[in-house]
């Protein structure tokens, strides 16, 4: 799972560090913010399975492993058929974006009316693409094949963004790019529902068996699964939204472009939390709540360590990454930069937490901390992003993410009967690290940001290693590594 998760991370940075400087050298600054604008929006649609996809592949999963064959069938069928009903809905959402101003509604002016709105279209089906095509991906889980889910995920993001940039070379319309996007999507979803369908052997997959009863059942947890999912949108795409209307295109091209470098950091740190994701449902369908602690605590640790060095190691290699990758080295702030840091740093501590709500369907409380939680950070921000620019929406942010985390936490106590072995000191001490590092990271940038690319790769180097050494000794790391090489040595003794 690691593995897979880890290959699907490398070639998402790629494709990440492609599209920006395909785009921009195709279309411009300008009309590739547009892009974003409307790319961003669109793809909020991908939320629209109401968190169905995660509650029926944990839940599946559960009934799975405890033989209750009769309820899976069930459970299968039912969530399946609620799955086409929403996505009916959203194509016939999207169908209206044909007939709108989109162009007057987001304040586009370099993108004509008639192809944004095809556009948009387009966008929005492959969204709809992206709901169907995760409902299957998230079922290999049920036969412990995780990781073969992911590399379809990650075959299926793969094959539309090379899509995007192949057609963005001959400066196609926006419109005919996204058409190619979906077209890619198709091809790779049908080949992941055929190995699927190989795999699941007697296992239903089609919606025969569903009832009213069972849906009514699903539905209260899965509303609350897409309550969670809807901080993509409100965390990645309502912000686009909002500087585009009050600072313009060219803040929302630098915010994007910080975002992306800084994304690169936490995609890692995710990895590490998903590639457990598994073993954690698995744990808690047995009700081992003793290995499930045990995942808690040793995860920790590492997803702790790693925060710094990986946020951090990021900001340090920010120069060096826009010198060589865009040709604009004038696009890094270090301040900018900095403050992502450390809301990235945020963000992987509350990922890394609600994915043990998230794991056991025991989320109800989740939803409602990071729903409402983020709808009241974009509603603050708004007049802090009017007085201060994007300093003051990235303030707003960052205190919104810590707070949102020190409520998960809590509910993670819950979740073990509040076992006394949880408490907030590793929080204080990564706390502490990120926020102590983070001057002498950015004075170390600002000093050699305007020197040799040498000079620059050297100081990213150099520093990403101090940190790593300080993390290492923080975090107590040893600890993980010996019990690494004791289960080592015990799997080897028993082959």
């Amino acid at each position: 799972m690691l593995a897979a998760l880890g290959t699907g991370v490398g070639l998402t940075v790629i494709v990440q560090l492609l599209m920006p400087p395909a785009l921009i050298h195709a279309y411009g600054v300008k009309r590739y913010g547009e892009w974003l604008v409307l790319a961003g929006t669109v793809s909020y649609l991908s939320s629209l399975n109401f968190g169905i996809t995660t509650y029926a592949s944990n839940q599946l999963t559960m009934l799975c492993k405890r033989g209750d064959l009769v309820e899976y069938k069930k459970l299968q069928a039912t969530t399946l058929a609620m799955l086409l009903c929403v996505m009916a809905f959203g194509a016939a959402v999207v169908s209206i974006a044909v007939f709108l101003p989109l162009t007057r509604i987001f304040h586009l002016t370099l993108v004509p009316p008639r192809e944004a709105s095809w556009m948009a279209f387009l966008l929005g089906m492959y969204a709809m693409l992206n709901v169907f095509a995760g409902y299957y991906n998230n079922l290999f889980i049920v036969v412990q094949r995780s990781h073969t889910g992911r590399v379809w995920s990650m075959v299926l993001s793969l094959a539309s963004s090379l899509s995007v940039v192949t057609l963005a070379a001959f400066r196609l319309p926006f419109s005919l790019v996204a058409a190619g996007q979906l077209a890619a999507g198709v091809v790779v979803t049908v080949l992941t529902v055929a190995d699927l369908k190989r795999r699941m052997g007697s296992l239903p997959l089609g919606i025969a068996g569903a009832d009213w009863a069972t849906a009514k059942t699903a539905l209260v947890p899965s509303g609350m699964f897409a309550m969670i999912l809807t901080q993509q949108f409100l965390l990645f795409q309502a912000p686009v939204i909002m500087l585009n209307w009050i600072l313009g295109p060219e803040t929302v091209v630098l915010f994007s472009i910080c975002r992306t470098v800084l994304s690169t950091a936490r995609q890692l740190l995710q990895t590490i939390t998903t590639a457990i994701a598994p073993e954690i449902t698995f744990s808690f369908a047995e009700r081992n709540m003793k290995k499930l602690l045990d995942i808690f605590h040793y995860s920790e640790k590492v997803v702790f360590a790693v925060i710094p060095v990986a946020n951090l190691g990021a900001l340090l290699a920010s120069p060096l990454l826009l010198t060589l990758w865009l040709h604009k080295p004038n696009l890094f702030n270090p301040y900018v930069y900095g403050m992502m840091a450390l809301i990235s740093g945020a963000m992987s501590m509350r990922d890394h937490k609600q994915f043990f709500q998230f794991a056991t369907n025991t989320h109800k409380r989740l939803a409602l901390i990071v729903f409402f939680g983020n709808i009241l950070m974009i509603a603050v921000s708004i007049p802090f992003t009017m007085e201060f620019g994007l300093y003051g929406f990235m303030g707003v942010w960052l205190l919104s993410e810590l707070s949102q985390m020190g409520l998960i936490y809590h509910e993670n106590k819950k979740l073990f009967h509040h076992d006394p072995s949880i408490n907030f000191f590793p929080v204080i001490k990564l706390m502490l690290v990120m926020f102590l590092s983070l001057p002498l990271c950015i004075g170390l940038v600002t000093v050699t940001q305007h020197r040799s690319l040498m000079a620059s790769g050297l100081t990213a180097a150099g520093g990403t290693m101090l940190l790593a050494i300080e993390s290492y000794f923080v975090f107590g790391l040893k600890s993980v590594w010996r019990q690494f090489r004791m289960r080592a040595r015990g799997a080897v003794a028993q082959a």
